[in-house]
């Protein structure tokens, strides 16, 4: 269930640049998560009313309920909408699929688990994917900027960082709370900013399709996204759950360039190779074990 959960979450969130870029012209990078966030929470609440371990939680372990969370969906969503306005889908997609290679340096720093050399083999591949795409990248797409690659590639060590702390500290939490939590602590953290930044965002919903891309973005691929993906954290591990980062890269680059018109240059195609095995190297038994 884990891989097929993995492949199905890589189709929702393969396709989250594709809506964050239709919705760019219209909204703020904050405003789109905060509505984001407000149309995955909805979707979620009425799973989490159906169930029965409500009350369970203690004041004390808000801030981790919260915390942790908010590092997978308001901080990093933020980063990625601000990175998408100067970034192709194509190349934000190679470099979305470091998420890996941080989720191994991270459990080899913060949980200090013995690191195999395969590990340290696939952060030095994987890494050369990096550098590979920064290289060429430029020279493939008029929309690219050092900059705008350097925070998305904050945004994935987010993503990372949240995998491992989630693993550590929140198993006793299924994944509906730990989902509806993800989104709360979106709409608490994007909310204020948006309305300093953003304080005429609804009028971006008077063309109704936009509401329709919030849908999809915020319910299925934010609610129902953060289900899949917690619950593969949960079952498969950490790293397991951020090789999602290595499929996404396949189905953005075929709406980038079927529904975008995006060029798809060879460049892109030889670091995602290089990224792919170094995620490839860091799932192989033993190597973050």
């Amino acid at each position: 269930m884990p891989v097929i959960a993995l492949f199905l979450l890589s189709v929702l969130w393969g396709s989250t640049f594709y809506f964050t870029k239709l919705l760019l012209p219209d909204f703020h990078p904050v405003s789109i998560v905060f509505y984001r966030c407000i149309f995955g929470a909805l979707t979620l609440l009425p799973f989490y009313l159906m169930k029965k371990e409500k009350g369970k939680c203690t004041w004390d372990e808000v801030p981790l309920l919260l915390g942790i969370p908010l590092l997978s969906a308001g901080i990093p969503w933020i980063l990625m909408s601000i990175s998408l306005q100067n970034l192709d889908t194509t190349i934000s997609a190679v470099l979305n699929a470091t998420g890996p290679i941080f989720g191994v340096l991270l459990t080899m720093i913060l949980l200090r688990e013995r690191v195999e050399r395969t590990a340290i083999i696939s952060v030095i591949v994987g890494f050369t994917g990096i550098f590979i795409a920064f290289a060429i990248g430029s020279a493939e797409t008029k929309s690219f900027q050092a900059g705008s690659a350097i925070i998305l590639l904050l945004a994935v060590n987010f993503y990372a960082l949240s995998s491992v702390l989630t693993g550590k500290f929140l198993t006793k939490y299924s994944v509906v709370t730990i989902s509806l939590c993800s989104m709360t602590a979106g709409i608490l953290f994007s909310g204020p900013i948006m309305l300093a930044a953003d304080p005429g965002s609804l009028q971006g919903f008077t063309d109704s399709q936009n509401f329709c891309w919030f849908l999809l973005l915020g319910g299925v691929n934010s609610g129902i996204g953060n289900l899949l993906f917690y619950y593969i954290v949960k079952s498969g591990g950490a790293i397991f759950a951020l090789s999602i980062t290595y499929l996404m890269p396949i189905t953005t680059i075929f709406l980038g360039y079927f529904l975008l018109s995006e060029p798809v240059g060879l460049g892109t195609f030889i670091a995602l190779v290089f990224v792919l095995y170094s995620v490839y190297l860091s799932k192989r038994k033993g190597a973050a074990e």
